[in-house]
């Protein structure tokens, strides 16, 4: 305990804890005195301990008596983290009048907002934000605020947060939100453009997950958001075969009758717009040119331009002219999902003793499966967080406002810009992502003869079929069968098999080209991108080839190589540059 001796000339100070008291007088004795009164001793661990009850008058007079707001206990945290995770918003306000550090963290680096998020408090954590604190921030093992607030199922937290995170951020925190199984969590992360069918570092997607740990009320709101049933994971599992393994029934029959999975004001949405794309690809590309103005670069405080054209950088309306007839080069793979390192969450270090997130069983699963978020990719040069979240809300723009724009084929399209300045492929952005739901999976070619299994069914074997054969029990004719082996870079040469087939649906005349064992991919993939001062949504498949123009530049042609989750990635064929088109919008080497 901190002891004051010889008032009046002069004041020696003995310092306990890391306490420190600055100054003396007579209002720091009478504050010292105040406090003992009401059994407080002058430490930084009482302080603290005031701030955890949100008692105001004692922390008013810990200040008087010169108490170092900011003082930390022996897992570095602060009277404002304590207070925040309390939940106790009068406290966390007074305390930031009093000039506490929003930006301080703890030992296993969680900071006031990581710790309000964590228990839900809403009004504490927008306080905190309007403040100064760092919503990107990650802790230790890393856990940030809106991943937290998913995973403990907090979804006023989740709301608050989504509206100003990454694609990559919305996408973990799906995941997270997938193991507890919250509705209203896992509709508000949608709500903001996490996708659907994001990836773990297992190759699990959120319908997995969910399916895995028996919730069936968030597998029935994935499904009904056109999530893909039949996506397989690293051993070729779908999530009905994983309830189906860990014992949920009554999962397992949801997932496999699709009659009783109902439907969903946003999920008829999303199947509206993949019919739009589907026709879309059957039909011709377009000859547009884009606005002669130059983009308008928008903060996050600019209001967007309005109207059924209005882009983010519109300022003048799209020209266009006859459709171009279009070349079809399908003969891509489509993407794969997206793998990062794996994270796990544990409690903070003063709720170590029991405080803490209730659920440890679940913690330990998603530490296994959920990814880091990953950072923004960029250009050139050192963006800062202001100038990054800038951008992901301009581009966040583009997408939204660019739904009501009518769908046409990229595939042999032609773009042109009457700036030099206006590049059209680094101005657009993935505006959405879609896996087109087949109950296909190739498990081997030989020869003429494919041996595919069904996904729609849980206790399906694999069979084989000729060219030419009908699949059993589907509408499905396989049309051709092709052996193929590539050298994988991550094997170091190692021959890799990509064998595929091409499959017709006899019900619509559709046609889908299948690849062997690629991890999570038993349907088509298509993208729809957009881009400033563009009258269209350009819908996309691998092995599509459009071409752009510019002034003193002239035409650069590209050529899709894979289309994925978090971008789709071309490459310019005179150069063999090969660039990323972002959800963030940006073009990432």
């Amino acid at each position: 305990m901190s002891v004051f001796q010889n008032y009046g000339a002069m004041c020696i100070v003995s310092v306990g804890l890391s306490f420190g008291l600055v100054g003396c007088g007579d209002p720091q004795k009478e504050a010292r005195s105040s406090l003992e009164k009401k059994g407080y001793e002058m430490t930084t661990k009482d302080l603290l301990v005031a701030a955890a009850a949100g008692d105001l008058e004692s922390i008013g007079l810990f200040r008087e008596a010169g108490a170092e707001i900011d003082g930390t206990d022996r897992a570095g945290n602060t009277a404002l983290i304590k207070a925040a995770s309390g939940g106790h918003l009068e406290a966390v306000e007074t305390l930031l009048g009093l000039g506490a550090d929003p930006r301080r963290i703890n030992a296993v680096g969680r900071d006031a907002l990581i710790s309000a998020s964590a228990k839900g408090y809403e009004d504490v954590a927008r306080m905190l934000l309007h403040r100064g604190a760092d919503a990107t921030l990650k802790d230790t093992e890393g856990w940030g605020a809106l991943s937290i607030a998913a995973y403990n199922g907090h979804a006023g937290v989740v709301s608050l947060l989504s509206a100003t995170a990454t694609p990559a951020e919305l996408d973990d925190a799906l995941l997270v939100a997938s193991f507890s199984g919250d509705t209203g969590v896992v509709n508000a992360l949608l709500g903001q453009g996490a996708n659907i069918n994001a990836r773990s570092p297992e190759s699990k997607t959120p319908l997995m997950i969910a399916a895995s740990t028996g919730k069936l009320d968030a597998v029935r709101v994935l499904l009904q958001n056109q999530a893909n049933p039949f996506a397989v994971d690293r051993e070729n599992k779908t999530a009905a075969n994983l309830s189906q393994d860990a014992g949920f029934e009554t999962v397992t029959q949801l997932i496999t009758n699709p009659d009783a999975w109902g439907t969903s004001k946003e999920g008829l949405a999303a199947a509206a717009e993949m019919a739009q794309a589907q026709e879309a690809l059957e039909g011709e590309g377009v000859e547009e040119t884009l606005s002669k103005k130059a983009p308008v670069a928008l903060s996050p405080q600019t209001p967007a331009a309005g109207g059924d054209n209005a882009a983010e950088a519109s300022s003048g309306s799209s020209l266009a002219s006859a459709p171009l007839r279009a070349t079809p080069v399908r003969d891509g793979s489509a993407g794969s999902g997206s793998s990062s390192p794996s994270v796990s969450a544990d409690d903070d270090a003063e709720t170590a003793a029991g405080n803490g997130d209730d659920r440890p069983a679940l913690r330990a699963n998603a530490t296994a499966l959920v990814a880091r978020p990953t950072s923004v990719p960029q250009t050139a040069g050192a963006v800062s967080p202001r100038s990054t979240q800038a951008k992901i809300e301009a581009a966040r723009r583009v997408r939204e406002q660019s739904k009501s724009k009518p769908i046409v084929a990229l595939n042999g399209s032609t773009i042109h810009s009457r700036t030099p300045e206006i590049a059209p492929v680094k101005g657009m952005v993935l505006a959405a992502y879609h896996e087109e739901s087949l109950p296909i999976l190739v498990d081997g070619v030989d020869g003429s003869s494919a041996t595919v299994r069904r996904l729609d069914v849980t206790s399906d074997s694999p069979v084989a079929v000729e060219e030419g054969g009908m699949i059993p029990g589907t509408s499905y004719r396989v049309e051709e069968v092709t052996s193929r082996f590539v050298s994988s870079k991550e094997g170091k040469g190692r021959m890799v098999d990509v064998s595929r087939i091409r499959i017709e649906d006899t019900k619509n005349g559709s046609s889908h080209l299948l690849v062997k064992d690629v991890s999570g991919q038993t349907a088509d993939t298509y993208a729809i991108l957009t881009a400033p001062n563009s009258q269209y949504r350009y819908v996309v498949k691998a092995g599509d080839v459009f071409r752009t123009t510019q002034p003193d530049i002239g035409a650069v042609e590209y050529q899709v190589l894979d289309i994925r989750p978090t971008g789709v990635v071309i490459k310019d064929l005179a150069t063999e540059e090969v660039v990323t088109v972002a959800r963030d919008g940006y073009v990432a080497p």
